[in-house]
């Protein structure tokens, strides 16, 4: 047979000759069930002998056998035959198996028989493992669960823990949006109330300048008005246009501290000095009509909104050539704004103090700041102003490109080059050569894009 049996005989009559007639069976021998105790190796079937031949079957002598047995701890127990005499009556077998035998068998021994009964027996033993391995897997299975569920409850709680923290937080958040949108209204309110103060402050400031220090009423808003308009041609920034705008408004603040007397020496020819004949400067009035824009500035820089301004003022006497004051700046060292606010103010301040001046009068009395007082940048744009907005009564003009220059043409306005270099004076009449050398200019430093000539 395929089977390899070990057979274990417990009993006083061991049936060597079993084991010669298989080569299959592996055949031990020992006379009571506790010499098993010595035995390491589990047997597939034990065979108990505990009859002698001629004897009645003793029930005593089988239970102790049993009982001597089953101490005996193996992992899966081996299967039990009980060798009875062929004339044991049936009773007595069934009375064997329900003690704990797993098969009868008769002696003398079958080997066929044993065969037969020990497949059933190590299907058993089969079963058995399986069962003992998916009962150890579904254990762990079971371990694995109560783990799992461990953990899940431990999530669970740190779930609603967070739960509990987000819902406080939420209340934290909705109470902090709350209050900002409670600051941010309060706010909102400050800002338009300190809008609105601001904008008292500069009405208060500038009717006081209108009343103590303006020759020609309107003076700084015109001003502003003449600043915007260049500083809009030159790409500044809305924010600095409002600057720019402030800063003509309130450049003459600093004239608020020269004697009412004197204020007609604000600038050269700022007023009529003969209208005071009986009057000469103090000193205190000489310093302080050449640091009139200083403190101007200095008093405007500690009003809230006004900074910016105070800084473009700041510098409105300082000359492009380096001669000015209070720091003798030159050129680009001088804030753009500040040297739009002296070009500015020097065109409405020409065309104040010479009311009789026509428009070709003006460009011509500008002529000569230019490049010294006046960045010749900033005084083409001056002068396309003034062609603009005062030259409608007395001059006409209109815009012409490079290319549609022609001899004969007369420049309303003085051209510049977009570097601020001076090619031809206003009231030059074009000839073919100056029209050459326009365009020759135009092509290594652009001139500028309109250029202004007489209808």
């Amino acid at each position: 047979m395929a089977l390899r049996l070990s057979i274990l005989y417990v009993g006083s009559r061991c049936p060597q000759g079993l084991a010669s007639s298989d080569p299959h069976l592996l055949l031990a021998c020992v006379n009571t069930p506790d010499a098993i105790k010595s035995r390491k190796q589990r047997p597939d079937i034990v065979l108990m002998d505990p009859f002698v031949h001629d004897a009645d079957v003793d029930p005593e002598k089988v239970r102790s056998w049993f009982d001597a047995f089953c101490v005996h701890n193996f992992k899966f127990s081996p299967a039990v035959f009980v060798i009875v005499p062929e004339y044991t009556k049936k009773n007595v077998r069934l009375s064997l198996m329900a003690s704990g035998a797993d098969q009868v068998v008769d002696w003398p021994l079958n080997i066929r028989e044993i065969e037969v009964k020990a497949k059933g027996a190590i299907d058993k033993l089969h079963l058995e493992q399986a069962l003992f391995s998916k009962t150890g897997s579904l254990e762990k299975s079971f371990g694995y669960l109560d783990r799992f569920k461990s953990e899940l409850k431990e999530v669970k709680d740190e779930l609603l823990e967070d739960k509990s923290n987000l819902n406080t937080a939420l209340k934290q958040i909705h109470q902090m949006s709350e209050e900002r949108r409670r600051l941010k209204q309060s706010l909102l309110d400050i800002k338009t109330q300190m809008t609105g103060d601001m904008e008292g402050f500069g009405r208060i400031l500038y009717a006081l300048i209108r009343q103590r220090v303006e020759l020609n009423r309107g003076h700084g808003e015109r001003v502003g008005k003449i600043a915007c308009f260049i500083a809009t041609k030159m790409g500044l920034s809305q924010k600095q246009l409002e600057d720019l705008s402030k800063a003509g408004l309130f450049h003459e603040t600093g004239l608020l501290f020269l004697s009412k007397d004197y204020i007609c020496e604000k600038v050269p020819g700022g007023g009529d000095a003969d209208q005071y004949p009986d009057s000469s400067p103090t000193v205190y009035d000489q310093a302080m009509i050449v640091q009139f824009p200083i403190k101007g500035a200095e008093l405007l820089s500690h009003c809230r909104g006004f900074e910016q301004a105070a800084a473009i003022i700041r510098c409105l006497n300082e000359n492009v050539d380096g001669t000015g004051y209070p720091d003798g700046l030159k050129r680009h060292h001088i804030p753009l704004a500040s040297r739009i606010l002296a070009a500015a103010d020097e065109l409405e301040t020409l065309r104040e103090n010479n009311s009789s001046f026509g428009i070709q009068d003006l460009l011509s009395g500008l002529e000569p700041k230019i490049g010294s007082r006046l960045d010749p940048k900033i005084a083409g744009w001056l002068e396309k102003y003034a062609v603009l907005h005062w030259g409608g009564n007395t001059l006409k003009v209109r815009g012409v490109g490079v290319e549609q220059l022609k001899p004969g043409m007369i420049l309303s306005a003085t051209l510049f080059t977009q570097t601020g270099t001076k090619l031809l004076p206003a009231g030059q009449t074009l000839t073919r050569q100056a029209i050459d050398k326009i365009i020759q200019y135009h092509r290594a430093y652009p001139v500028d894009e309109t250029v202004y000539i007489k209808v």
